[in-house]
Parts: structure tokens; C-alpha cells; sequence
């Protein structure tokens, strides 16, 4: 029969922690390094990312505003403005803006503009505008 010795001497309790080692400080510190890398590389990406949407808004908004330009403009009075090349300042943004227009083919009743717009900056892209703009006549033969 087996039996259990009980000893008579107390265990010395057991000393609490009193720190930190150096391999828990090094794993802390790689993974804030981590955390913060990403979080840096994220900020810029999306700083770029405002900045090209920022430039193209603007792009955008010349030639919506070009577009309403020449859209309203008189028929006849296409050729005054065009060609013509000259700067058009939206905001901070600098444009060079040229504009062409051909005669259609079966007459003079079509013309259709082109409206190029080149960034003065290499911020974005450049663009263009094509439309066809019709001469209407105040009467007409089926309506007399």
C-alpha cells in the first residue's frame, strides 16, 4: 500500500511578476511598428487617391461648362468662337482650351464643335467634347 508523504515544511509562496521581459518589449514594439506602417501607407494612398479625384472633379467641371457654353450659343455665331485657342482658369486649375469646328458634309445646317481641354498641369489627363449643333429655321415648310 502506497502512501502519500505529507510534508511538513511550507512551500516559500510564489514571487509576483515584477516587470516586463525584453522579449515581451521587442514583440510590442514590432507589432505597433506594423500597425502604424499600415495605417501610414493607407493615409497616403488615400491623400493620392483626393488629390486625382480632386483633379478630375475639376476637369469635369470645365467641361460641363464648356458643354453649357457652346450649347446655348447661337448658331450663327459658332465661327466667332471657334478656332480659337486660349487659358481658362477653373479654381486653382490652369486649362489650355481649343476649340475647332467643322461644316457637316451635306450642307451647312450641321456643325459639329470640338472642344479639347489640356491641362497646364500634369495633375490629369486631357479631354475633349464633340457635339453636333443643328440650325433650326423659324418656319418651316410643314407648318405653314
Amino acid at each position: 500500500m502506497l502512501t502519500h508523504r505529507i510534508s511538513r515544511t511550507p512551500q516559500a509562496p510564489r514571487r509576483a511578476r515584477q516587470g516586463i521581459s525584453l522579449t515581451e518589449v521587442i514583440v510590442a514594439m514590432t507589432l505597433l511598428a506594423f500597425v502604424i506602417g499600415s495605417l501610414g501607407l493607407l493615409a497616403a494612398r488615400n491623400a493620392a487617391r483626393a488629390r486625382a479625384l480632386d483633379a478630375n472633379s475639376a476637369r469635369t467641371f470645365v467641361l460641363t461648362q464648356q458643354s453649357n457654353r457652346f450649347s446655348v450659343l447661337p448658331y450663327d455665331s459658332i465661327p466667332v468662337y471657334a478656332p480659337k485657342l486660349d487659358t481658362v482658369i477653373a479654381g486653382r486649375f490652369k486649362y489650355l482650351r481649343r476649340v475647332t469646328y467643322t461644316a457637316g458634309a451635306t450642307g451647312s445646317e450641321y456643325r459639329t464643335v470640338k472642344v479639347i481641354i489640356i491641362p497646364l498641369a500634369d495633375t490629369t489627363k486631357r479631354d475633349s467634347l464633340l457635339f453636333q449643333r443643328a440650325k433650326t429655321y423659324a418656319k418651316s415648310p410643314l407648318f405653314t
